[in-house]
């Protein structure tokens, strides 16, 4: 692998800067900011007082005030194997410190962007489950883990998203 990357140096970095371009150039001429396309999206959330499901912009900064009043609706990311039944995998929401520096007009866009990442807190669904940050070792693990079981139960797994 060493002696490929060697060999073909000259060709990975062309293309790695032909891709740049390309990218920056895609990015210039577009009319409209990523965020603005994801508020057309749309995602799952559901209330973890009520149980409910719901289907809300995925522009949106979960948690979300369910029923109750309380922040309790949170983003759930849904997906399907084998069997073709919809299952969530996890639940995700912000941090009350991130949701607090992406609403404020005083963040930096730079810093805006790493708390989209950074700010984000996830748990499996169920009882008892706590929350954790998503870009942990545990949080990636639990993820990977939750994936393992579907792709156990046979098929191809592939995300569910609202119609």
């Amino acid at each position: 692998m060493r002696e490929l990357i060697n060999k073909y140096a000259y060709v990975i970095i062309g293309v790695a800067i032909v891709g740049a371009m390309v990218l920056a150039v895609t990015r210039g001429c577009s009319n409209k900011p990523p965020t603005e396309v994801v508020k057309y999206m749309k995602a799952f959330y559901m209330d973890e007082e009520t149980g409910e499901e719901s289907v809300h912009s995925a522009a949106e900064l979960p948690p979300l005030l369910g029923k109750s009043g309380k922040p309790t609706l949170v983003k759930a990311y849904k997906f399907t194997a084998g069997d073709g039944k919809d299952v969530i995998v996890y639940l995700e929401k912000y941090s009350d410190q991130a949701i607090e520096e992406l609403k404020s007009s005083e963040t930096d866009d730079m810093r805006k962007a790493d708390l989209t990442m950074s700010g984000l807190l996830i748990r499996l669904p169920g009882e008892g489950n706590k929350w954790l940050a998503k870009n942990s070792p545990l949080g990636q693990k639990i993820l990977t883990e939750a994936f393992g079981v579907l792709q156990r139960d046979g098929g191809k797994v592939e995300p569910v998203y609202p119609k």
